[in-house]
């Protein structure tokens, strides 16, 4: 008896694991194929870089090789960039320097990095849904409900900030449902600890973190009244929760004394009434802007399809519907999505959807439960009628990807330029390790190309390049990047350069 109770239970674990890792191997999957799928293009949209992606490269790579900053600080918290008019958040500066350190410092590598933030949230965000749906099917779904998002695939290409916030947003949500699931505070300690360092990844969490932080407490109110208010629980919940999350608002006057406007950016607040304040609220849920013209920043946006693919929309509204039905949980992810941009009427942004990436967690939840309760009336609806509303949204999505790929760069070549001219920096340093010279390069290509050229001059050569006024023959033993073909008493490589040259002498 007590044999066979033990087979049929060793029996049961092999299902168990074999299930698990059956998931795991599907995952790791998807990943490659997801990763491969992200990174098509990726050197071509957008064709060059932007300010904010060059100074964080630029910083990274430097910060790579010694852990000083372009302004030498030694592992600056903040790191002011783009002619001390700019800082850089610290977990993605830091994220990055740490990427180049282990994968080398180039442009692929820099875009490669926001790539993987996507791959790692898209898993966040499927452990999030098995707990919440505890359905391996409902999980794919919001993998996938995330994944063609047009604002993911447009920030997966670009090495900047905006969709840092993401996946420390989805462990915060992991954190309230595991404690919501089996009481331990535990869970508590490191969602606060997740949403404060959200605080440091993306300039627009500023505005965000607090009101996440409010509703967590309410919602953790909210868990203590039934059946009956349990003020003693509230509050140690409460008090772990606050405790955890203090220290990164504790350290802000610090911060400010040290790196003034790093953390507020000297902005302040002018409301000249109410209306000014809840109109940038408001117009977050402008439909025609999340669902068909997207970012007014046109590398933000294809201007075209919306932050959210339109054939997504129903699904939305139907799973807004449902989560005010169920438990408190999903009220949460409602307000979430709603209230988490309330302060930005204090800084006047309109339709900037590059700005928001933090409700998408909460977006695709919501469409997912949209999309489940849709298919629990197929019998009533047919299933060729519903199976034809996922047509729609692959067709959505694939016209939104054909035109991001191939027609949208055209567009944007004006503002973010092109990557035609970085190879001479690689070719200067080649020619320079073969021939023994040291590289020279023009102060006009130097101030011409900014934050950009700043960024190829720190990965190709290991020291501090230094910049030539070409006007007149540099020192013998040096080769100097040109924009003129003829230097006197210096030879031309006649190397084929866009617009560039290569002189020895």
């Amino acid at each position: 008896m007590v044999w066979s109770k033990m087979a049929k239970a060793k029996k049961h674990f092999q299902k168990i694991n074999k299930r698990i890792l059956v998931l795991v191997l599907s995952l790791l999957t998807l990943s490659i194929f997801i990763t491969i799928f992200f990174s098509y293009r990726v050197m071509q949209v957008p064709t060059g870089l932007t300010v904010d992606e060059a100074a964080f490269g630029y910083n990274a790579t430097l910060l790579a090789k010694d852990g000083h900053d372009q302004n030498g600080r030694f592992l600056p918290f903040f790191v002011l960039s783009i002619d001390g008019k700019d800082w850089r958040q610290p977990v993605t500066q830091y994220y990055l320097a740490v990427f180049f350190k282990f994968f080398g410092a180039s442009i692929f590598n820099l875009r490669l990095s926001s790539v993987l933030i996507t791959i790692t949230s898209s898993i966040l965000l499927f452990f999030l849904s098995y707990r919440l749906f505890s359905s391996i099917k409902a999980s794919f779904l919001s993998f996938f409900v995330f994944l063609t998002i047009p604002l993911i695939m447009i920030q997966s290409h670009m090495g900047l900030d905006n969709i840092m916030p993401i996946p420390f947003v989805i462990i915060w949500l992991i954190g309230l449902l595991l404690f919501t699931q089996n009481n331990k505070r535990k869970h508590l300690i490191y969602s606060a600890i997740s949403l404060g360092i959200s605080f440091y990844t993306y300039k627009g969490m500023r505005a965000t973190v607090p009101i996440c932080g409010i509703a967590s407490i309410v919602y953790l109110l909210s868990l203590n009244f039934l059946p009956k208010f349990n003020f003693k629980k509230f509050f140690y919940d409460a008090f772990a929760f606050s405790i955890s999350i203090f220290p990164f608002f504790a350290i802000i006057p610090i911060l400010q004394q040290k790196y003034p406007g790093a953390v507020f950016d000297n902005m302040s607040v002018h409301l000249s009434s109410v209306y000014e304040f809840f109109y940038p609220y408001l117009s977050t849920f402008d439909p025609t802007f999340l669902f068909i013209k997207g970012d007014d920043t046109l590398y933000h946006s294809t201007q075209r399809h919306g932050m959210f693919l339109l054939a997504t929309l129903p699904f939305f509204v139907i799973g807004c519907y449902q989560s005010v039905k169920k438990n408190n949980f999903w009220k949460l992810i409602l307000i979430i999505f709603f209230t988490s941009t309330l302060f930005y009427g204090f800084v006047n942004s309109v339709h900037r959807a590059s700005r928001i990436m933090a409700i998408i967690p909460s977006f695709s939840l919501l469409s997912t439960l949209g999309i489940i309760t849709l298919w629990q009336y197929k019998k009533l609806l047919g299933k060729l009628s519903t199976l034809s509303i996922f047509v729609l949204i692959a067709i959505n999505y694939f016209d939104f990807v054909k035109y991001y790929w191939y027609t949208y760069p055209k567009f944007t070549e004006n503002i973010v330029g092109t990557f035609k001219y970085y190879p001479a920096y690689e070719i200067l340093a080649k020619e320079a390790a073969k021939r023994n010279l040291m590289p020279l390069i023009s102060q006009s290509i130097h101030d011409a190309n900014g934050e950009s050229g700043r960024f190829f001059e720190a990965t190709y050569f290991p020291q501090t390049i230094k910049t030539y006024n070409d006007d007149n023959p540099s020192s013998p033993g040096t080769i100097l990047l040109s924009r003129r073909q003829e230097i006197r008493s210096m030879t031309n490589l006649n190397l084929n350069l866009p617009d560039y040259f290569l002189q020895t002498r």
